[in-house]
């Protein structure tokens, strides 16, 4: 199975709280380009799932242009929802190809834990970084990371 992580774009802080916080000018900028970059791959997902938070709802919508998947909200990809939920939600997923629309730390750690076995937030996703995961199960060093592109360069293998 095949797991695309991707970070939301670059999102404004003029909210009460942070589930409200909207993309800016330049993080509509950087999902376009992403979502440019995944055309240009031909990948394409099964399922798009996205957490419930509104800059990644946006750039969700922005991403799933081409495709028109219907999104699921998931309460579980929030930035510090923990790995073991994470995993068991995966555990549900029946296709061959999932993109998940999300934040960090939930996302650096995910990357860590799948690929390189601890809990540390050092992969830098950045705003609409996306990572490329594969394995049969996702769980604790179980996963090869293919790439990790970064705006504005996604076509460098930032991995």
């Amino acid at each position: 199975m095949e797991i695309l992580l991707v970070r939301h774009g670059a999102a404004s802080w003029d909210t009460k709280t942070d589930i409200e916080r909207t993309l800016t000018d330049l993080g509509r900028v950087e999902i376009n380009a992403a979502s440019a970059w995944l055309t240009a791959s031909e990948w394409q997902p099964d399922e798009l799932w996205v957490s419930p938070y509104k800059r990644a709802a946006e750039s969700a919508k922005i991403l799933n242009q081409q495709w028109q998947l219907r999104p699921r909200l998931k309460s579980s990809l929030t930035p510090d929802t923990p790995l073991s939920e994470l995993e068991a939600m995966l555990a549900t997923f029946r296709g061959d190809r999932l993109m998940l629309v999300s934040h960090n730390p939930l996302l650096s750690n995910a990357i860590n834990h799948w690929h390189g076995g601890e809990a540390q937030s050092y992969w830098g996703m950045q705003t609409a970084s996306m990572a490329m995961l594969d394995a049969d199960v996702f769980s604790q060093g179980c996963a090869s990371l293919r790439w990790l592109r970064h705006y504005p360069n996604y076509d460098h293998n930032g991995r």
